[in-house]
């Protein structure tokens, strides 16, 4: 083998370590980085880690949490469901949507306005948000899990189609920050 990302056994000085205890080494990391300021305030990590065999472990690490990085607007507080559920009804009804994987881009905003929960309760939680409308794309795993995990949607909205998004997905986004100030 040529490179060490081809040996599945090489985990880079990690071999033989449970996926906890590498979570657990790589956040005892980002704090002690954190209070050497070698991470600014305000910055947003997040990890998602997969283990071998495709087993997918997810994980969030927030310092200093300011998800809208580089933006002058302050975060805000979490939207309730109603909120987030009348702004996703009235973008479905503007014509934004256009597949499942727009869902994703909901994630992101959420995100951006302070929810903290992973991809899978999130998924948990818009089947109970109070709809007036039933959504016309179903929200699972997959259709959030897939954009996010591309990285076209970490930044700020406005650097969303400069890092590979769909400009649909720029446009959504736009739209639901909007809706929720």
């Amino acid at each position: 083998m040529k490179y060490k990302d081809e040996d599945p056994d090489n985990l880079g000085g990690l071999g033989g370590m449970l996926p906890a205890e590498v979570l657990k080494m790589l956040n005892e990391l980002l704090e002690q980085m954190h209070r050497t300021g070698h991470i600014n305030q305000g910055s947003k990590i997040e990890v998602v880690y997969v283990a071998s065999g495709g087993q997918h472990v997810e994980t969030q690490i927030n310092i200093g949490a300011h998800p809208n990085e580089g933006s002058e607007e302050p975060t805000s507080v979490t939207p309730p469901p109603e909120a987030m559920a009348r702004a996703v009804e009235r973008t479905m009804a503007q014509g934004y949507w256009w597949a499942s994987t727009a869902w994703a881009v909901v994630y992101r905003v959420y995100q951006m306005k302070g929810y903290t929960g992973g991809i899978r309760q999130f998924v948990r939680e818009v089947k109970e948000w109070p709809w007036q409308k039933k959504p016309i794309f179903p929200c699972n795993y997959d259709s959030v899990q897939k954009p996010i995990v591309g990285g076209k949607l970490m930044r700020t909205i406005d650097k969303w189609k400069d890092d590979g998004a769909m400009e649909q997905m720029q446009k959504l986004g736009q739209a639901l920050f909007d809706l929720l100030n």
